[in-house]
């Protein structure tokens, strides 16, 4: 019973994420893990599958968009599951480098509850991302750290923090549709 209900709440916590970014008019995430695992999956180094629990693109730059989502009410394990996300994103990268084909992705942590306070400000830095992968060495499947790579993913990284009571605040579907259909973003 605690993991169905702590899967329900994950999965709502998706969807608020989903309509949080979307409701923004400048992301559109058609995919998440549950409907659409494969749209969610990247590839490490070291060929182990990872997905996210979002998928879709900055609408204006065209550029894909992987998001993880932890819609906590407490810290929990965050500080160490955002060190193996930015392994992740850093490994996901190097691979795509590594065959030729640098997909530009972009990875984005959506979060309800603050954690690692006292170094907030440098979680998306070169020094945190070279931690994580010393950290999560196996993601690295043996290469060494690309400090290019690294300069790269510090301007493809998102955190966000994200309020339940953000819901009064959003735009529904339907004024989503008129809004996107106003800006024309979409090219529409």
């Amino acid at each position: 019973m605690v993991a169905e209900s702590s899967h329900r709440e994950g999965e709502d916590g998706v969807l608020l994420a989903k309509q949080c970014l979307e409701s923004t008019t400048h992301i559109e995430l058609p995919f998440d893990v549950y409907e659409c695992p494969e749209q969610t999956t990247v590839i490490r180094l070291d060929n182990k599958v990872k997905r996210f629990d979002l998928a879709g693109h900055i609408i204006a730059t065209k550029r894909p968009l992987f998001v993880e989502v932890k819609a906590y009410n407490v810290v929990g394990k965050q500080p160490e599951e955002y060190t193996e996300y930015l392994a992740n994103a850093y490994s996901a990268t190097a691979r795509d480098i590594r065959d030729g084909i640098d997909r530009k992705r972009e990875f984005m942590w959506v979060t309800w509850h603050p954690f690692s306070q006292t170094k907030w400000v440098n979680l998306t830095t070169k020094s945190e991302i070279k931690n994580a992968l010393a950290v999560h060495e196996e993601s690295l499947d043996g290469a060494e750290i690309d400090d290019d790579i690294v300069d790269l993913l510090t301007g493809r990284l998102w955190l966000m923090m994200v309020s339940k009571r953000q819901e009064q605040l959003l735009l529904t579907r339907e004024e989503l549709y008129t809004v996107q259909g106003a800006l024309k973003r979409k090219g529409a």
